[in-house]
């Protein structure tokens, strides 16, 4: 169930003024145990964000200069991590992160034809995106 799901059950249930505790108690629970993810979450997603931004200021930086090669290496690097982060996944099962599978198989057909991706994806611990 969504999170939206879980307020407009919980909603539904109070305008009915019902007294289907049990209901509300479980529906109360989702909506903490969603909170509680998203708390938890908020720090990977600060270090994915400032991480991916990272990546590109170094692919730009490295263009700037005229560095092709370089810009290349980092923004391979990118694509080997999420290779490497989603590499047992099954993207048909991803039915939560459509975007995500999508990419994936994107990523999954490219690295069948590129040589450069594969050293990359050997190389990668799955850990890092972009150093600092």
């Amino acid at each position: 169930m969504a999170f939206e799901d879980d307020f407009d059950t919980l909603d539904r249930l109070l305008l009915a003024k019902s007294t289907d505790y049990e209901k509300m108690h479980a529906t109360l629970q989702a909506i903490r145990r969603l909170k509680e993810f998203a708390q938890m979450m908020s720090p990977a997603q600060d270090r994915l964000y400032a991480s991916v931004a990272r990546g590109h200021r170094k692919v730009l930086g490295h263009l700037e200069v005229g560095d092709v090669a370089a810009a290349t290496r980092e923004a391979t690097k990118a694509v080997a991590w999420f290779y490497v982060r989603f590499q047992g996944d099954d993207p048909n099962a991803m039915t939560q992160c459509p975007e995500v599978a999508e990419e994936l198989l994107k990523v999954r057909a490219f690295a069948a034809r590129s040589e450069t991706l594969r050293e990359a994806i050997g190389k990668t611990t799955g850990r890092e995106i972009h150093d600092t």
